[in-house]
């Protein structure tokens, strides 16, 4: 037997069915979920998209500072540090004029050297005031025809052994060795020169 007969079975089926339509409209727009819930979640997920985006700006700066710091000069490993304290500005002007004197290195050689039986007199001089020794290479038309040894400051060596050597343009390359071991110091120097033919009337 029915708990409901009559009219009031009509009210309570438009009130359930209206019950039903309301809860299924909450589901359509909110998922299930009330309104608070709903500004909850997009609240949420503002959140989740700022703090990404700010993550993505973070990544970019190191990247970009990495890039940086990349692209910057290195320094020089072997540099040192020199210190000038406790001296005065004239006292560290005549260091650096010092070290600048030691570093020169003068080259004399002849500019039109003398061909001879075989020999070329190119006149190479380690001048007293150097402080380094030197050797000489004579070369001409892209072949070395001689090499010398070290040649002491105050030494020259006049005349070399060059039997290939010929009338015209050659060059001369001068380098500066460590007094101590012999080792080649700094870059070498290279001269041109024109050789000539010796004056065989007598006149040097």
């Amino acid at each position: 037997m029915p708990l409901v007969s009559g009219p009031n079975e009509r009210i309570l089926k438009v009130w359930l069915s209206h019950a039903v339509s309301q809860k299924s409209n909450r589901a359509l727009k909110g998922g299930g979920l009330s309104e608070t819930e709903q500004e909850d979640n997009s609240r949420k997920k503002k959140r989740r998209i700022i703090i990404l985006i700010l993550l993505l700006l973070l990544l970019l700066s190191i990247g970009s500072c990495a890039m940086w710091q990349f692209a910057q000069p290195k320094a020089d490993p072997g540099a040192t540090v020199q210190t000038q304290e406790g001296k005065s500005d004239e006292e560290i002007i005549a260091d650096l004029n010092r070290q600048a004197e030691e570093s020169r290195m003068t080259i004399s050689v002849s500019a039109k050297p003398k061909l001879e039986d075989g020999k070329v007199r190119v006149n190479v001089s380690n001048v007293a005031e150097n402080k380094f020794l030197q050797t000489f290479t004579l070369s001409q038309d892209g072949v070395e025809l001689y090499s010398s040894g070290l040649i002491a400051p105050g030494e020259v060596v006049e005349w070399c052994e060059a039997p290939d050597a010929h009338e015209g343009s050659a060059t001369v390359t001068v380098q500066g060795c460590d007094p101590e071991t012999g080792a080649p110091s700094g870059n070498p120097q290279s001269v041109a020169v024109a050789i000539v033919a010796a004056d065989l009337s007598g006149s040097q």
